[in-house]
């Protein structure tokens, strides 16, 4: 009889039954119920001067820790662990931040323009929207190009997934 496989995993609290689902699609099994962890903050004494305490807070944590099991002699094991890996090997692609509309530094110039002559002011607010409107325009390209790449990727993981629950 073969050692069985043994994981933990900890998941944010209402997630369990969606991270259960996905690993029982690989062949691992849910031993006993899951754990809840929750800690409540805390506070530390960091100082003291004539008039006031200082005090840290650490926040409390809350997570819900899963153990899984697997038996290597189960059918399909090899194919199941191959599908697992090739799953979470899957990363998402880079999503581009949308840009800012005003920024610290084109707040100061604006308002440095304004405050100098409303003329030049007026000409770097253009300059600026002209310049928002070309990153807008860059980052919607870019945005769409990741969502395609993302709809590829979790059409790539439903596959893998529907491959590994046929063989369960």
């Amino acid at each position: 009889m073969a050692m069985k496989e043994f994981k933990s995993k900890t998941v944010a609290p209402g997630t369990e039954e969606a991270e259960i689902s996905l690993w029982q699609s690989f062949g691992w099994e849910l031993v006993g119920a899951p754990q809840e962890v929750r800690t409540s903050d805390s506070q530390r004494l960091t100082g003291r001067d004539e008039d006031y305490e200082y005090y840290e807070t650490i926040k409390g944590v809350h997570y819900i820790k899963l153990s899984f099991e697997r038996n290597p002699e189960r059918p399909h094991y090899e194919e199941l662990k191959s599908l697992e890996t090739q799953y979470y090997s899957i990363k998402n692609p880079y999503c581009p931040d949308a840009p800012q509309f005003i920024t610290f530094l084109w707040l100061i110039l604006i308002g440095l323009g304004l405050v100098a002559c409303v003329i030049p002011g007026v000409i770097l607010l253009i300059l600026h929207i002209i310049s928002h409107i070309k990153k807008r325009k860059k980052w919607n390209e870019d945005s769409s190009k990741y969502q395609q790449e993302l709809n590829l990727l979790n059409s790539q993981r439903k596959e893998i997934l529907s491959k590994a629950q046929a063989l369960v």
